[in-house]
């Protein structure tokens, strides 16, 4: 069993929420014709969700092929699909022209590339004066030991940075910092409830046992959660208007 197959079956494969996502979008103003990209979507419900509320089409990109079926079934579930289109690619090697989009939501989808890393290479998809939405993880205390940092590097290709070394980055690639907004505590624990019910389902069922590897990390994460990482990690949204 891998990750995918794990969280298949959930909401999502990483904490957030629609009302996460409605917090940070609040601070821009999305049109019928504005063209927007999802990177890391998984089973869609963040891409149907927009493309319902905002009524706007939505290209919607996870590297895992299985979801790219489940996200047209979600769509046209949700009575969207059609002003959804499933792409599969690696968010580093995106098959897009310059300029095709007024908006890129990222959630999530920077963590295996690099903050800065990243915002220049969907830089240059974005429209002039449009805009990029990226959630990334950080620490509230630069000096944070590795009991507090492991369980979320472990998903990074870089170590965890303060936001304020973050809006350093964010100025440095050239874009303006819009709005910003925390991933609520809330959403963290709701995605582990979730996360660990299923666990014990399918330990229950027979389907895994308690060393299936991601069975065991999901389990391993959210005892960090609650006992080391609440208040001392962050996910954070940044909406950037990209500058020039």
């Amino acid at each position: 069993m891998d990750r995918f197959d794990f969280f298949a079956h959930l909401p999502r494969n990483q904490p957030g929420g629609t009302s996460f996502t409605s917090a940070y979008l609040s601070s821009v103003k999305i049109h019928p014709t504005d063209r927007l990209l999802d990177l890391a979507s998984a089973g869609g419900d963040r891409t149907v969700w927009i493309a319902r509320s905002r009524l706007c089409k939505i290209v919607s990109v996870d590297a895992e092929p299985q979801y790219k079926d489940i996200v047209k079934i979600a769509g046209e579930e949700g009575g969207a699909g059609h002003l959804i289109s499933a792409v599969t690619a690696n968010y580093d090697d995106l098959p897009f022209q310059d300029e095709s989009f007024d908006l890129i939501l990222a959630e999530g989808a920077a963590m295996g590339i690099g903050l800065a890393k990243a915002l220049a290479l969907w830089r240059p998809l974005v429209a002039k004066e449009g805009f990029i939405a990226v959630t990334y993880p950080g620490v509230v205390n630069q000096n944070s030991p590795p009991e507090v940092r492991k369980p979320m590097e472990a998903h990074m290709i870089e170590p965890m940075k303060t936001l304020k070394e973050y809006h350093g980055i964010i100025k440095e690639t050239g874009f303006e910092l819009v709005h910003q907004t925390p991933l609520p505590n809330i959403l963290w624990e709701t995605f582990y409830t979730d996360a660990v019910r299923r666990a014990w389902a399918l330990i229950d069922a027979g389907e895994a046992t308690e060393e299936t590897p991601v069975v065991r990390q999901v389990i391993e994460e959210a005892k960090w959660y609650r006992r080391i990482g609440r208040g001392r990690v962050f996910v954070q949204a940044f909406m950037l208007r990209r500058e020039g």
